[in-house]
């Protein structure tokens, strides 16, 4: 009974004995193996070899590591079984590359096959990247793509590409990593321009700059400038914004529209009244802007009340809002600009208006009120007047107005009389000139009170 149990142990202790055997790393066994592309029996190999703690630092192995593993993630017989093979080949890499110098690993790429591993990871995790990114899984994509491009960028500079040009990029992959990273970003134009992941906005800018400063431009790119204009505007960087909204002018002049509405959003940027007023005004001196941009500009000015309660704030914004609207005129000849400038300063006279009825009375302060308010009244009159009529006779010869354009009309038509009427009144008993003058201007254009249509 000893003989045999002794027979046991030592049949036991001799299997476990071999089972703990150490493998030893041996490159052409490796290389038999992939060369009769046997990747099954290669990974066990490999991960039998780096299971010895002799052979774990044993960078050449490790490189074959990620050679076979490279392999099994594109055998379409093996890949499904294999299901981590390519993150584990990209891990393998990363570490690697960590792990040793520049020159000893593009010679373990160049003459352990390394090179191959390299290819399948940029390769697989740009396709990936697309997939993820029709599927609108930004975060993902970005991740995908950013590791292409890592290892594109791997592959040019160390004389791995067939560009000879070690300081090319590859603009597709650069490209779509950018993107991916902007779709992450979380850009939010109504909000005064913010990003809801901020990280992921400088990722984006990280890949765009490396474009723009190449002064690469193609069809694909005029979402990146919009994009980098709109990023140094969030940041107040006015410096960067005018340099990439110039190579945007320059690579896509098809697209002044888009740079027009940029500029006026930067001009608008931030909400302050003041400080709007202050980018119009430095804008308008440049002589650059467009009729779209004075527009634009005046209709957010001419509304300041729901910005700010400040009354001098207001006049000031009001004021440029009718220097805005006149400029356009002069660019545009637009019936409605006109009668925006005459509304304006129509609007002040009638507050005006108000205040001189406040202030009845036979005291002398109270008359000396009512002439000051009339004194500032009457420039405001013929101010009014003047582009009333202007607008009257853009709009009266049109013959193909819309409703808004008719319903102005008829307004402007209204406001000239009335204001035809003040001036009669005014003129009444003493300059009887002036109140026929008035009196008959008033009656040509009461005469056309609702009458366009």
């Amino acid at each position: 009974m000893k003989r045999i149990v002794f027979s046991f142990l030592l049949l036991g202790i001799t299997a476990g004995a071999w089972a703990q055997k150490p493998v030893k790393f041996k490159k052409d066994d490796v290389l038999k193996l992939l060369a009769e592309k046997k990747y099954g029996d290669a990974k066990d190999l490999i991960d039998k070899v780096l299971a010895n703690p002799k052979e774990q630092d044993n960078k050449e192995a490790i490189t074959y590591k990620a050679v076979i593993y490279a392999n099994l993630a594109t055998d379409s017989a093996l890949a499904g079984s294999n299901p981590d093979a390519l993150q584990t080949t990209a891990t393998t890499l990363d570490q690697l590359k960590q792990n040793t110098d520049t020159a000893a690993f593009n010679k373990l790429m160049r003459e352990d096959q390394g090179i191959n591993a390299v290819s399948v990871v940029y390769s697989k995790a740009f396709n990936n990247g697309l997939s993820d990114f029709k599927d609108s899984k930004w975060d993902d994509a970005y991740k995908n793509f950013h590791t292409a491009y890592s290892w594109a960028d791997y592959i040019t500079k160390n004389g791995f590409s067939q560009n000879p040009d070690r300081n090319a990029i590859d603009t597709f992959t650069v490209l779509y990593t950018g993107f991916a990273a902007q779709n992450a970003s979380g850009y939010d134009q109504e909000n005064g321009g913010t990003f809801k992941n901020p990280a992921m906005a400088d990722s984006a800018m990280a890949m765009y700059t490396l474009l723009a400063d190449r002064n690469i431009a193609t069809k694909d790119m005029p979402a990146m400038y919009q994009y980098m204009v709109q990023y140094y505007q969030a940041k107040k960087d006015k410096e960067n914004a005018a340099k990439y909204l110039d190579i945007a002018k320059k690579a896509y002049p098809d697209k002044n529209d888009l740079w027009s509405q940029i500029e006026t959003q930067a001009m608008l940027s931030g909400g302050n009244v003041n400080d709007i007023i202050a980018n119009y005004k430095e804008k308008d001196a440049a002589g650059q802007m467009t009729e779209a941009q004075y527009v634009e500009i005046a209709q957010t000015l001419a509304n300041a009340e729901k910005s700010t309660k400040d009354t001098a704030e207001i006049a000031a914004a009001k004021a440029a809002s009718i220097d805005a609207y006149q400029k356009a005129f002069n660019l545009g000849h637009n019936g409605i600009y006109a009668f925006n400038v005459g509304i304006l300063n129509y609007q002040r006279f009638s507050e005006l208006d108000d205040e001189f009825f406040a202030n009845k009375g036979e005291e002398a302060a109270k008359k000396a009120k009512r002439d000051a308010i009339e004194k500032e009244q009457a420039p405001l009159a013929d101010t009014s007047i003047a582009w009333l009529t202007k607008s009257y006779d853009v709009l009266s010869a049109k013959q193909d107005r819309d409703k808004n354009e008719s319903v102005s009309l008829n307004r402007a038509v209204d406001i000239i009389a009335n204001l035809y009427n003040w001036k009669m009144n005014k003129a009444r008993g003493h300059d009887p000139k002036a109140y026929d003058q008035y009196e008959a201007l008033f009656k040509k254009f009461d005469s056309l009170h609702e009458t366009f249509k």
